[in-house]
């Protein structure tokens, strides 16, 4: 379903050499998330597109440089001067706080929050996720998270965690929405970038 100049037509300043591993781990993907249709593997590669900036990263960043983004986005953000005391403390700060007690992870203290910060293809996030699609797929990304940043197991948790949330229903309806939320939660960050992705996606696999 996923070919090498496929990818690159999506993303044409994608090495080729990242595509061809991109795309051979993306499309046993396919199979493990039952992306059997053409808009189903759309849905999955625009929301993969726009949660790995254009698959250039498979770990999410926390070096931010705008307080008042990084205010806006994040409720354990108590306000700007805290978000420039934040920035001014560094990346690895920021992650423990942003993400502290969410989704399983322990206090600022804990460093759950930048252990457990996003990786993957659908940048999974927290300590419970981790976990739990770790025992779906058989790895231990609980115990080593940095597999989850590596393609291979990258792959095989997002074909995991599509399938766990049950995606394909609103991916077969075309409601870009509700996928993102599925992917992104409430917020649905970057909905009208992911809503692009879709289209060209589209235009690719017909």
């Amino acid at each position: 379903m996923i070919a090498t100049d496929q990818l690159r037509r999506l993303n044409p300043d994608l090495a080729r050499e990242r595509a061809a591993l991109f795309a051979t781990v993306l499309d046993q993907a396919c199979g493990e998330a039952d992306l059997s249709r053409h808009l189903r593997v759309c849905h999955f590669l625009a929301q993969v597109a726009e949660e790995t900036g254009g698959f250039r990263s498979l770990v999410e960043s926390t070096a931010y440089r705008d307080p008042a983004r990084l205010d806006a986005i994040f409720s354990n953000v108590q306000g700007v001067d805290h978000a420039r005391r934040l920035i001014a403390a560094g990346p690895t700060a920021i992650g423990n706080t942003i993400y502290a007690h969410k989704n399983g992870n322990g206090d600022i203290a804990s460093g759950d929050g930048y252990r457990f910060r996003g990786r993957g293809f659908l940048q999974i996030t927290g300590r419970a996720n981790y976990r739990r699609v770790g025992a779906i797929v058989g790895l231990p990304l609980e115990q080593e998270p940095e597999q989850l940043g590596e393609p291979g197991p990258a792959a095989h948790a997002a074909a995991a965690y599509w399938q766990a949330r049950g995606i394909n229903t609103p991916a077969d309806a075309d409601d870009a929405s509700t996928v993102t939320f599925l992917v992104n939660g409430t917020a649905r960050l970057h909905l009208a970038q992911r809503v692009a992705w879709l289209g060209k996606a589209k235009r690719i696999w017909t």
